[in-house]
């Protein structure tokens, strides 16, 4: 989440924005404020109505679960439908800054989204042992030390050090394995998809707006046996790379749409 907000904070600067981070007080002068972090929005959302600038305020979705529908404009994927209480919506089509960073596929590791349950961790790690002859990388993501711990004790794994840049753990992996629990819009699949790196994840309608044709899907009651089958498949699959537009193109439409049709309004 925060390397997704940074990144949207740079694109933006790039645009032409002056970009200035959310202090206290904030400056409702600007034309637009932008949380992308839900523990913030309570709090945002409270300054804002009492400024009299709600319509101003915008929560940029990127993951997780959409805070409480109590402020005004939610930019959202397309997998996450409207939510009654928020008076606006726009939709951010399918879109990552991989697109610009590109690279190959030239990893040899099952790269997994995290270690925690939510992710599905405990099911990616019946799948590691079942199939010692793969290496894996596992990342943190929300997981506690009882998570990551069995996963260091496999001789074929390792576990990430802390948060890891997208080019990084994405230059490692062969195949990226994301059984999540709960429906997101993962970016993680998208960055591995325009790569052709072969993604095996949850069928989900989330998953399957970020990946489309590009991931193998299976439903979350698959036994662990057809998780480890599938992956063992898409190490030796070559996917076409997705195709989507560039993140810059997809912010400034955004912003245009948000920022444009209230000055219109005006």
């Amino acid at each position: 989440m925060a390397i997704a907000a940074a990144f949207l904070a740079a694109t933006l600067t790039e645009l032409g924005h002056d970009v200035r981070r959310l202090a206290a007080p904030v400056d409702w002068a600007a034309d637009i404020v932008i949380t992308t972090i839900s523990p913030t929005w309570r709090r945002l959302h409270a300054a804002a109505v009492e400024a009299g600038a709600l319509e101003r305020v915008v929560y940029w979705h990127h993951a997780n679960g959409v805070p409480e529908p109590c402020g005004h404009t939610l930019a959202a994927p397309p997998s996450i439908p409207m939510h009654e209480g928020w008076p606006r919506h726009v939709v951010l089509p399918p879109s990552s800054w991989a697109v610009e960073d590109g690279g190959e596929r030239t990893g040899r590791d099952v790269v997994v989204a995290g270690c925690g349950p939510a992710k599905g961790g405990h099911v990616a790690l019946e799948v590691a042992r079942l199939c010692p002859e793969l290496s894996w990388y596992a990342l943190r993501g929300r997981s506690s030390m009882v998570d990551q711990a069995p996963w260091r004790s496999l001789p074929n794994a390792e576990v990430a050090d802390g948060i890891v840049a997208p080019e990084f753990f994405l230059a490692r992996a062969r195949v990226v394995l994301s059984p999540t629990r709960f429906d997101v819009h993962p970016l993680l699949l998208v960055e591995a998809a325009v790569r052709g790196i072969p993604v095996v994840c949850t069928d989900l309608p989330g998953t399957r707006a970020a990946a489309g044709p590009h991931a193998f899907y299976l439903p979350m009651t698959a036994p662990v046996e057809a998780w480890a089958e599938v992956v063992r498949c898409a190490m030796s699959s070559e996917p076409p790379k997705l195709e989507l537009p560039p993140y810059r193109d997809v912010v400034a439409r955004a912003l245009e749409h948000m920022v444009g049709d209230r000055r219109a309004a005006a």
